[in-house]
C-alpha cells in the first residue's frame, strides 16, 4: 500500500490551494482528481469569479480581508495577475448590513448618492434617491488561471498531482486514512476532502455524521458592453428584500463579456449524472430582463451561457473541520472562490494540527444546521 503524509481529494480552487500550501511547507502530499485537470464538472471552472470584502457578516469580512492578502501572496508567487481590482458596488436593502459589517471591521467603504453613481458609473440605471455602497478592494478572480497556477506551484514544491484517479472511498484506520482509488489503496496520515459536489458521497464512512449537502445547477451568461470595452467597471451585487440576488462581474482575463447571474438555489442534481449542459431559456430571459432594467450599459442579448454546480448547506456556511485523520472542506454554497488561497492555508493548518484562526464552531461538522435539508 502506498503511504503519503497528506492526500488531497479534488483539484478545484480549494483542493489546489491546499496542495500549494502543503507544498510550500515541505509536506509530502498527493492530489487525487477523478477527471482531467481544469474540468467543467464542478464549481471552479470558467474565466471569472467575484471578489469582495463586503458581506453582511463580520466573520466573513475578516476572512475576506485575510483572503485578499492570500491572493496577493499567490500572485507574487505565481508571477502573474490573478485578481483584478475594480472596486465593487452593493445595492438594495441588504447593502446596509454589509456597510455595518465593514464599519465594525474597520474596512474602507463609502456610501454613494444617486448623483455620484450616475457620474461615476453611467452604465447603471439608478433609481431616484437610491444610494449604493462602494468598497474599493472588490474585483475579479481569474478563476481558471488561478486554479492552474496553484497546481503548478504545488508541483514545483514537490506535490504529486494525479488526474483521472477517482477516489472510491475513504476509511479511517487507526490514526491514518485509507483511500481506495482506481489505481489501488493509499494510506495517508491525513486526507483532505475538497471534492466539491462529490464530498457528501466520499464522507460516508469517513466521518461519524455526514453533513447534508445539496448539489444544485447554476446558470450564468455574458453580455457585451455597449460603450468603450476598455472602461473599468466595478462589480455589482443586488441585495433585495425578496427575490433573486443578481450580480455583475466585469469583463477580465479570458471572459468573453460581462458576467450576469442570479445567486439562487438552482435545480437539485446528483453530480454523477452530469455534465449538466442544458440551458434553461427562462433563466436567460430573466437575465436579459434584469440587464434591460438595471444595466443599460450592456447589450440586452446574453451569449455563451454556461453552468456550474453549487454545494449548499442549510445555513450557507462552509464546512471546515477535522475529525480524526480526515479534514473536510465542503458546502461552499456558491461563495467560496474568493477565499480559495486562504482556505488552502487553513486546511494545511488543520492537517498539521495548527489552529487555523477561524470560528471553529461556525464551520463545524457537528453543527445542527448540517442535519437540515438546504432546500425550503
Amino acid at each position: 500500500m502506498e503511504r503519503i503524509e497528506v492526500a488531497v481529494v479534488g483539484s478545484g480552487v480549494v483542493g489546489s490551494a491546499a496542495a500549494r500550501a502543503l507544498g510550500a511547507r515541505g509536506v509530502p502530499a498527493v492530489v487525487l482528481e477523478q477527471f482531467d485537470l481544469g474540468h467543467a464538472r464542478g464549481s471552479s471552472h470558467g474565466a471569472t469569479r467575484i471578489f469582495r470584502l463586503s458581506y453582511p457578516d463580520a466573520d466573513y469580512v475578516h476572512m475576506a480581508v485575510r483572503a485578499r492578502d492570500a491572493w496577493t501572496a499567490l500572485q507574487d508567487d505565481a508571477g502573474e495577475e490573478l485578481l483584478v481590482t475594480t472596486g465593487g458596488l452593493d445595492a438594495g436593502p441588504g447593502a446596509s448590513a454589509c456597510g455595518s459589517a465593514l464599519e465594525a471591521c474597520g474596512v474602507e467603504h463609502a456610501w454613494l448618492a444617486e448623483q455620484d453613481i450616475r457620474a461615476r458609473f453611467g452604465w447603471i440605471a439608478v433609481r431616484p434617491g437610491e444610494r449604493m455602497l462602494f468598497q474599493p478592494d472588490a474585483g475579479v478572480c481569474l478563476a481558471g488561471r488561478a486554479v492552474a497556477a496553484q497546481l503548478r506551484l504545488a508541483r514545483r514544491d514537490g506535490v504529486q498531482v494525479r488526474a483521472a484517479t477517482p477516489v472510491l472511498g475513504i476509511e479511517p484506520r487507526g490514526d491514518r486514512a485509507v483511500l481506495r482509488t482506481s489505481a489501488g489503496e493509499i494510506s495517508a496520515r491525513v486526507a483532505i476532502v475538497a471534492a466539491g459536489p462529490w464530498s457528501g458521497g466520499l464522507l460516508a464512512g469517513a466521518v461519524a455524521r455526514v453533513p447534508r449537502l445539496t448539489v444544485t445547477v447554476q446558470q450564468v451568461r455574458y453580455f457585451a458592453p455597449t460603450g468603450a470595452r476598455s472602461a473599468r467597471w466595478p462589480t455589482l451585487i443586488e441585495w433585495p428584500s425578496a427575490g433573486p440576488s443578481w450580480y455583475v462581474v466585469p469583463m477580465a482575463g479570458d471572459a468573453p463579456g460581462v458576467k450576469v447571474a442570479a445567486h439562487i438555489l438552482g435545480r437539485a442534481v446528483d453530480p454523477r449524472n452530469g455534465p449538466f449542459d442544458e440551458i434553461d431559456p427562462v433563466q436567460e430571459d430573466e437575465a436579459a430582463a434584469y440587464v434591460r432594467r438595471r444595466v443599460p450599459g450592456l447589450a440586452p442579448a446574453g451569449f455563451a451561457a454556461e453552468t456550474c454546480l453549487y454545494t449548499m448547506t442549510a445555513d450557507k456556511d462552509f464546512v471546515l473541520d477535522r475529525e480524526g485523520p480526515v479534514v473536510v472542506a465542503g458546502g461552499c454554497s456558491g461563495h467560496a472562490f474568493k477565499f480559495g488561497p486562504l482556505l488552502g492555508e487553513l486546511l494545511a493548518d488543520m492537517a498539521l494540527g495548527t489552529d487555523p484562526g477561524i470560528p471553529r464552531e461556525r464551520f463545524s461538522l457537528s453543527r445542527p444546521a448540517l442535519a437540515t435539508d438546504p432546500r425550503p
